[in-house]
């Protein structure tokens, strides 16, 4: 329990001077990229965790970042969130979370995933928003 504190704890420390690193009077700006592979680091960390909620909220975070910064790939994230939106054990609250944390990546394997994970879910919800997300992908121009 108290590496996940840990883990939720060294994300949201940082996670806040990328806030502020927005700023163009911040200090902080030309330690930006070094922050966010720090970042990247423990998020991946995160959705490797046992915990739901953990895995919830790292998801929650990775669409936040990209947003946040639509320049980078987070292609290190890719494989695990794959790995949550494929697990049929796992919550759909999670699954769902990390399906839309997917698709905000633009990335042709995530798609992919998303895509067949439409197809073959027994999930309902999860089923729904697969099938949506991969509708909009292909509305995307190439």
């Amino acid at each position: 329990m108290r590496t996940i504190l840990g883990i939720c704890v060294g994300a949201i420390l940082l996670i806040v001077p990328l806030v502020y690193a927005q700023d163009g009077n911040a200090p902080v700006k030309r330690f930006v990229n070094a922050t966010i592979e720090q970042s990247e680091a423990s998020l991946s960390l995160a959705l490797h965790s046992n915990s739901v909620g953990v895995r919830l909220s790292a998801a929650n975070t990775v669409r936040q970042l990209k947003e946040l910064y639509p320049e980078r790939s987070f292609s290190s994230l890719v494989i695990p969130l794959m790995g949550i939106v494929k697990d049929e054990a796992e919550d759909a609250s999670s699954r769902v979370v990390s399906a839309v944390a997917l698709h905000e990546l633009h990335s042709a394997i995530g798609d992919y995933a998303i895509q067949r994970t439409a197809q073959f879910t027994d999930n309902p919800r999860v089923k729904h928003i697969c099938t949506w997300l991969t509708f909009y992908r292909s509305l995307e121009p190439s």
